[in-house]
C-alpha cells in the first residue's frame, strides 16, 4: 500500500514549518521485539525520533516521522489499553444531548471504542455499531492504528464505509487522532459517516504532565501529535468545528482530554493562533531534562548493581522501551517483567533485555521493579504479587507526577 508521506507537515494546519526540539537519536520501532536467538535489529530498523513543533499554530508533534511501514507491527497479538474509569461520565454526557435520543446511531472507528459502545447500549440505546477492521480492505497484515488512520483518511474508503454503516448521529474515536499523521484530514474524511448535526466525539491523551513532569518516556513513533486544549482548540479551527464540550479527567500520568465536536457549513478557518505560543519553551525545558534525568537513573541503578542487587523493569510495553532505551539503561536492567505469554521469551526492542514472566521475581531474587504500568493495571499486578511485596519486594514509579 503506498501511503502519502506527511513526516514534515503540520498534523493540525498542514504547515511545513515545523520546528525540531528534542532529538531522542535514532530508535527503534518500539513493537519490534525479537525472538530468541536473534541478537540485534538490523541497522535499518532505528530511524531518528524528533519532537518539535508547528511555527504556525505551536501543536507539538514528531518531525521527520518513522516511515510506516517501519512503524507497522510485525505480530497480531499487541493491543493498546486505555484507562476507563472515566467511561461512564463521558457517556452519561454524550446520551444526554438534547438531540440524542434512543433511535440515534452511535459509531466507533477502532476496537478501542468498544468499551464506550456497550456502556451506550446498557444506557438504553441500541443503535450502536463500530468499524471491523476487515472492511477496512487492508492488503498487509498484521497492522495498527498507523495504518487504520491512513485508509479512513480516504474519502473512498468513506463513501464504501457509508454504504456498510450508514450516517450516524455520533462517531466515537478514542485513542486514534494523536496517531494521526494528518489528524485534520481524517476529521474531514469521517464527516462522510456523520449526520449533518452529527457530533464527533474525541478523547485524547493531555499532555501537559508529561512535559511538567519530564516523563520523556512518553514521547514515541507511534504518537505523533501531543495535544493540549490550546491545539485541540486549534484542530477544531482547521476542521471548521465548534467545540461543544470539552473536558479534562485526571489521571496520575497523562490526563485524558475528551472534547465533542459539532459541524457547520462554514469553510475551514486558517490554523494561525491569536494566543501565546508556548511549545518553543515547554520543549526547550523538556530537552534540558532529558540528560538529567538520564544521568539520575543511571546513577541510582549503579548502586544496586554494586552491591550485587538485580532491578527489573515492569511491563514490557512501549513505555519500558522508551524509558530503557532513552535514559541508557543496558547493562543495568536485569530482566523486563511481563505475564504476557507473547511476550515472554522475547526481547525488548533496542536494549536486548530479556523479557520473562513474574515467577523470576523469586528465581532472580528480585527485590525491586520499576513499575511502568499504568495505575488501573499496577493495581492488579499488586494484588495478584501479594506474596511478592509480602515477601519484601518493592515497585518503584518510572515516572514522576505533577
Amino acid at each position: 500500500m503506498n501511503l502519502p508521506n506527511n513526516s514534515n507537515r503540520c498534523t493540525v494546519c498542514q504547515s511545513e514549518n515545523l520546528r525540531s526540539s528534542v532529538s531522542f537519536g535514532k530508535q527503534p520501532p518500539s513493537n519490534r521485539f525479537l525472538p530468541p536467538g536473534v541478537d540485534s535489529l538490523a541497522p535499518e530498523e532505528f530511524f531518528p525520533l524528533n519532537l518539535g513543533y508547528c511555527m504556525q499554530c505551536d501543536t507539538m508533534q514528531l518531525v521527520g516521522r518513522m516511515p510506516v511501514e517501519l512503524v507497522r507491527p510485525r505480530y497480531n497479538w499487541l493491543v493498546y489499553n486505555e484507562p476507563e474509569e472515566h467511561l461512564d461520565d463521558v457517556v452519561n454526557k454524550l446520551t444526554g444531548l438534547s438531540n440524542i435520543n434512543a433511535s440515534s446511531r452511535f459509531l466507533g472507528i477502532t476496537y478501542k471504542d468498544k468499551s464506550s459502545l456497550n456502556r451506550i447500549n446498557r444506557l438504553g440505546f441500541p443503535h450502536t455499531d463500530c468499524i471491523s477492521e476487515s472492511d477496512l480492505k487492508c492488503s498487509t497484515e498484521p497492522f495498527g492504528l498507523e495504518t487504520i488512520q491512513e485508509i479512513l483518511s480516504s474519502e473512498a474508503t468513506t463513501k464504501r464505509l457509508r454504504a456498510i454503516y450508514g450516517r450516524s448521529e455520533m462517531i466515537l474515536l478514542r485513542h486514534i487522532i494523536e496517531h494521526a499523521s494528518d489528524a485534520s484530514n481524517l476529521i474531514r474524511s469521517l464527516r462522510g459517516l456523520l449526520k449533518p448535526d452529527g457530533y464527533m466525539m474525541f478523547e485524547l491523551p493531555d499532555s501537559k504532565k508529561i512535559f511538567r513532569a519530564n516523563n520523556h518516556a512518553f514521547i514515541w513513533e507511534e504518537h505523533i501529535s501531543y495535544f493540549t486544549e490550546a491545539s485541540v482548540g486549534q484542530l477544531a479551527k482547521a476542521v471548521g468545528a465548534e467545540i461543544v464540550w470539552l473536558k479534562q479527567f485526571s489521571y496520575p500520568y497523562e490526563n485524558s482530554l475528551v472534547a465533542l465536536f459539532q459541524f457547520s457549513d462554514v469553510k475551514k478557518t486558517s490554523a494561525a493562533l491569536q494566543m501565546p505560543k508556548s511549545s518553543a519553551s515547554v520543549l526547550e525545558s523538556f530537552a534540558k531534562g532529558l540528560d538529567t534525568s538520564s544521568k539520575r537513573w543511571r546513577e541510582k541503578l549503579q548502586v544496586h548493581c554494586e552491591k550485587g542487587e538485580k532491578v527489573a523493569v515492569f511491563g514490557a510495553g512501549h513505555l519500558a522501551v522508551k524509558f530503557i532505551n532513552f535514559y541508557n539503561l543496558r547493562g543495568l536492567i536485569d530482566c523486563v517483567i511481563d505475564d504476557n505469554p507473547d511476550k515472554t521469551a522475547m526481547t525488548m526492542p533496542g536494549s536486548g533485555i530479556e523479557v520473562v514472566p513474574s515467577a523470576e521475581l523469586f528465581l532472580r531474587d528480585i527485590r525491586l521493579c520499576i513499575s511502568t504500568l499504568n495505575p488501573e493495571s499496577e493495581k492488579k499486578v499488586r494484588s495478584k504479587l501479594a506474596r511478592y511485596f509480602d515477601a519484601g519486594g518493592d515497585f518503584v514509579p518510572a515516572f514522576s507526577t505533577v
